[in-house]
């Protein structure tokens, strides 16, 4: 025999928090202000982002 238990999403002991929701989210390392950024960098010289034989000289 098959026995389901009913659980209540209020009681929070019939529902604890998962342990991935526990877990302190990890700090990421902000950028330095000298490093460009990839628009930035693509602002600036968007040609630079396209491989040569895509480039055209007319």
């Amino acid at each position: 025999m098959v026995e389901m238990k009913v659980y209540h999403c209020t009681n929070a002991e019939d529902n604890p928090m998962p342990v991935w929701m526990q877990m302190k989210p990890h700090q990421q390392k902000m950028p330095e202000k000298n490093e460009m950024d990839i628009v930035e960098q693509f602002k600036q010289n968007p040609d630079a982002f396209f491989p040569d034989f895509m480039k055209v000289n007319h």
